[in-house]
């Protein structure tokens, strides 16, 4: 083979890319260099097969793109025509040749994520159904799951217990795929499992894409379900020149249908698999990669290996507990402030998070700062649907006059109260020149005797919460009646599976617990004013156009990415690892692996941290450090050791098997010098310019009082704040 492909590959790296016949199973651990092996190998497959021999199969559209770009610079002198492609675009190559088999035309339509939600939302209104009673976007990821997992509507019934719920389910389904196939149409899920069923009714059909591809390769194997795993195990056929690449420490996404069980039973599939395990990390530091190790090394249902580097020590992994969550962000803003300070690019720092619902605390904190950031993989916290609920519910509640905010939530949840009806009340109010809150409320509202029930208990709702207001009730609190008796919460439980569902639940607390935020910092907190912040926070410039800026994501979005300094946040019992993983069967080893993904997403510099405290609806609750935290080698963290509250000891946790005792050492609690209060005796006078961790940069328009009484004016922008200089946090420029 030409020398070029192996030369700069270790010795691993050589076997996997020299090894064509017979399967192959290359382990290939986090910075290994996979893609380059992948791709080199792929080459030497160009070099000495048939061309249109060799498959390879990815799951994403960049993956395969990228995977065929860097095999073009590597063979570009010789023709060919390999196909790399994902899985559901070489079904949908395959299906579209064998048109006859499904009796469709070979031009049938492919439904994407919005035609299937338009098309199941047809037969939900059809059926007589409330589409916010039987979502849409929930129903394509349980048709979905279905179809990966070769399954079908009947399963789903026995599992559920035959429930009244699980039937209707299954009786949209139905309709559904009737509809579907009468519009000569498949959604994504039917690509793979149509593609299945084609090969297991047609054996002659399948000998000849087996006799086509006789050398099948295939990226990211730990992700597979197992509609995927059986097209592969068919396609390879007896030949058995299937090689496949992948990490099961890396293997984080069961909750997709992903079965770790299709790499580690890679052997018992194919007794004389050939076996290469890429363990030297050219990614990290010698530090971050030992402790990475350390911790994946107590997970049972793994492949024995070792990730290791040569590349130098590094800097010891800084580990902090602090006393809540907004501290733990005015921290991070810190380091990326003094990092930026020495030539750092925003774009060198990422922070992760187990839970989309944490963003809220460091948005805010690098807001505070003026450090541009972007949400990898999501919106914005006040971006957030279910945020903009709540914020709806509220606006109501502070101007009964606002019909839009009212529309948005009139039946959210679903409360009985559906579009004809809307358009009914939307009406009445109209012609009787009153607002939609007044017309739900109205003796002469002309709705059915069910709706117009839903309706009154809406308007009482409203009614109850306004006069709270009026009397003086914090805003949390008006909130936490919303969340409690709008009957929000109950809706979102029955979900209780559900990650979309389960995020959003978060959310919402998160939300409660801003509130609850601004209420600690104000004088005289008011539902208003509260509002008021809110709009100026979802009022800023888009950033689109942005370069340069933080990186905010989930570790699960984390994966595949890398990043010179990265904060790994909110590692507590509960959080990180999260207590619903904990509930499944073998969660504590996928959490375990989701922590190692994170750690070794880190180049040159790694933060964790903690909090002592965290609020959960109202209520402000004492958390344990994280389980993983004692599976970090002591020699990782040389002498930086966490921050603790006070100078109170906390062990984070018992001593570990693997690394030894474990002891972080305790420092003073490190607060920098802007967060706290200027003090009553400071000399800030009018015209001075200041920072407030919450409102950014600001001009003192006013300066009243003495001692603990003395009180400034701020103006930030067009917003105009009261403080006591005794206890409000700001920083004099």
């Amino acid at each position: 083979m030409s020398v070029d492909l192996v030369q700069g590959l270790n010795d691993p790296q050589k076997a996997a890319v020299e090894r064509l016949e017979g399967p192959v199973l290359i382990l290939a651990g986090a910075g290994s260099g996979k893609t380059r092996v992948i791709t080199h190998r792929i080459a030497n497959l160009i070099l000495n097969k048939r061309t249109d021999s060799i498959c390879a199969l990815t799951f994403t559209n960049k993956a395969a793109a990228e995977m065929l770009e860097r095999v073009g610079k590597l063979v570009p002198s010789i023709p060919w025509n390999v196909q790399i492609k994902t899985f559901h675009s070489l079904c949908l190559y395959i299906l579209r040749k064998e048109t006859s088999y499904l009796g469709m035309p070979s031009g049938f339509t492919v439904y994407d994520s919005v035609l299937q939600e338009s098309l199941i939302k047809q037969v939900i209104k059809d059926l007589h159904e409330d589409p916010k009673q039987y979502k849409p976007s929930s129903l394509t990821g349980i048709f979905s799951s279905w179809k990966d997992g070769l399954s079908d509507s009947d399963f789903y019934i026995r599992k559920e217990n035959f429930s009244h719920r699980s039937q209707m389910i299954s009786n949209i389904y139905e309709e559904y795929e009737k509809r579907k196939k009468k519009n000569q149409a498949l959604d994504f899920g039917d690509l793979i499992q149509k593609t299945v069923e084609l090969f297991r009714e047609n054996p002659g059909v399948l000998k000849s894409y087996q006799d086509r591809w006789n050398y099948i390769m295939v990226d990211e194997y730990q992700d597979t379900n197992k509609a995927q795993y059986t097209l592969v195990r068919l396609l390879s056929g007896e030949r058995g020149n299937l090689c496949v690449v992948g990490d099961d420490d890396q293997s984080i996404y069961s909750w997709r249908g992903a079965d770790i069980t299709n790499i580690l039973n890679f052997e018992s599939d194919f007794p004389n698999a050939y076996v290469v395990k890429l363990e030297e990390n050219y990614r990290s530091t010698s530090r971050i990669i030992r402790a990475a190790s350390k911790v994946i090394a107590n997970n049972s249902g793994r492949k024995e290996k070792e990730l290791f580097t040569n590349n130098e020590l590094g800097e010891p992994i800084g580990v902090s507990q602090f006393e809540n969550e907004t501290e733990e962000s005015y921290d991070i803003v810190k380091k990326i402030r003094a990092g930026s300070a020495r030539g750092a690019e925003y774009k060198d720092f990422a922070i992760f998070y187990r839970t989309n619902a944490q963003s809220r605390y460091f948005e805010e904190g690098l807001r505070s700062s003026g450090i541009p950031y972007k949400i990898f993989g999501g919106f914005r916290f006040f971006d957030r649907a279910e945020i903009k609920d709540m914020i709806a519910y509220l606006n109501v509640v502070a101007n009964p006059m606002d019909s839009n905010s009212l529309l948005r939530i009139v039946n959210t949840p679903p409360r009985g109260i559906g579009e004809a009806s809307i358009e009914k009340i939307r009406k009445f109010s109209l012609d009787q020149g009153i607002s939609f809150l007044e017309a739900i409320g109205h003796s002469d509202l002309p709705l059915k005797k069910a709706s117009l029930g839903k309706a009154k208990e809406l308007y009482h709702l409203f009614d109850d919460l306004i006069d709270r207001k009026e009397k003086g009730e914090l805003p949390s609190k008006i909130a936490l009646e919303i969340v409690g008796r709008s009957g929000w919460i109950d809706y979102m439980e029955r979900d209780v599976h559900d990650e979309e569902a389960i995020s959003k639940v978060e959310n919402v607390r998160e939300f409660v617990n801003s509130i609850e935020e601004y209420e600690s910092r104000e004088e005289t907190p008011n539902l208003e004013e509260y509002l008021n912040q809110i709009s100026l926070l979802t009022s800023e410039e888009d950033t689109a156009q942005l370069t340069d800026y933080v990186h905010l994501m989930t570790v699960h979005n984390a994966k595949g990415l890398e990043f010179p300094t990265v904060f790994l946040t909110g590692l507590e019992e509960g959080t990180f690892p999260h207590s619903m993983s904990l509930e499944e069967p073998n969660g504590e080893e996928e959490e375990r692996r989701l922590f190692y993904v994170a750690l070794t997403r880190a180049r040159v510099k790694l933060y964790l941290s903690y909090s002592r405290t965290s609020r959960k609806f109202g209520k402000v609750e004492d958390r344990i450090p994280s389980r993983f935290l004692p599976e970090i080698p002591t020699e990782c963290f040389g002498e930086e050791g966490i921050l603790a509250q006070k100078g109170v000891r906390r062990p984070v946790g018992p001593p570990s098997a693997s690394s030894g005792a474990y002891k972080i050492p305790e420092t003073p609690r490190e607060r920098e010098d802007s967060s706290k209060p200027l003090g009553e005796e400071s000399d800030i006078r009018e015209g001075d310019r200041v920072k407030h961790a919450q409102f950014g940069l600001g001009q003192v328009i006013s300066v009243q009082g003495t001692g603990k009484n003395r009180k400034v004016k701020i103006k930030f922008g067009g917003l105009e704040k009261n403080f006591f200089l005794a206890y409000t946090p700001l920083e004099k420029l």
